[in-house]
């Protein structure tokens, strides 16, 4: 009896814990549940925010970009830009639903300010909640961006030409390409000039010996000459003596020219013709 009532005691006990833990499990689910949620739908509606903003930035620069040089200066937008806009934000924002986007386009001011207008692009979208327990509080509410910048509407005065100034920059890359050449030209002649300087002064030197040597010839030439007529170089078979005609001297000056031999850096000279008759 006693251990029948003990079984029945440890039985009850294990039942009650279990009834607990499910109480617990079915207090804490909920708001488990509720955080998860509110971490995942918080993120994607950050997202789809930055989207919207990403798309409403994408329409203005591509309808700015079409509207520059119009002279749109009076007036709405016209209604061929909305294409352009709504391509350009689809193309930003592909994750977004587009039949839930809307984009109007204004101008800020009404007129131009000198060449100036400021257009402005407003982009509307309406959220959408990824888990049930935050789609009442998110589904239907409204995501608006905008984004503007001022257009050039009218054009400036040297508008249109391009194309000019891209024939002006191909005719100064020619030129600056033929004067590259022409400087490569003038290196190669100033580097032949060089070697045609060095060539004239190595020529100029050995003209310079040449002419060093001539003159010491003529110089000894001289010498012989005045000693002969001094009486100092006598002619075999006539004694020493002054020459007493213009053949003997002639014949003694061939005979010195033929019969030249160097000694200790001098020339000496022999009387070696035969005798005169």
């Amino acid at each position: 009896m006693w251990r029948r009532s003990r079984s029945l005691a440890t039985g009850t006990r294990a039942a009650g814990e279990r009834g607990s833990a499910l109480l617990e499990l079915a207090l804490a689910l909920p708001v488990v549940l509720a955080l998860i949620g509110a971490i995942i739908d918080g993120g994607w509606a950050l997202h789809q925010a930055a989207l919207v903003t990403a798309a409403a930035e994408a329409a203005q620069r591509a309808v700015a970009l079409e509207d520059t040089g119009t002279g749109h200066c009076a007036g709405a937008p016209p209604a061929s830009y909305d294409g352009v806009s709504a391509a350009a934000a689809a193309a930003a924002a592909p994750t977004l639903n587009s039949s839930g986007m809307s984009i109007a386009l204004r101008y800020v001011e009404p007129a131009c300010t000198g060449r100036m207008r400021t257009l402005v692009a407003d982009v509307t979208y309406t959220l959408h909640a990824l888990t049930p327990w935050f789609a009442v509080l998110l589904n239907g509410r409204r995501l608006t961006a905008e984004a503007g910048s001022a257009v050039e509407e009218l054009p400036p005065p040297w508008w249109g030409s391009a194309g000019q100034a891209q024939a002006d920059q191909a005719q100064i890359q020619a030129q600056q390409s033929q004067l590259a050449s022409q400087q490569a030209e003038l290196v190669s002649l100033q580097s032949q000039l060089g070697s045609d300087q060095a060539e004239i002064a190595a020529q100029q030197a050995q003209f310079a010996g040449e002419q060093s040597q001539l003159t010491s010839l003529t110089s000894a030439y001289q010498a012989v000459l005045s000693a002969y007529q001094s009486g100092r170089v006598g002619v075999p078979g006539r004694g020493v003596g002054r020459v007493s005609t213009v053949a003997e001297r002639g014949l003694l000056l061939r005979t010195v020219a033929a019969t030249r031999q160097p000694r200790s850096g001098r020339w000496n000279a022999r009387a070696v013709a035969p005798s005169c008759a």
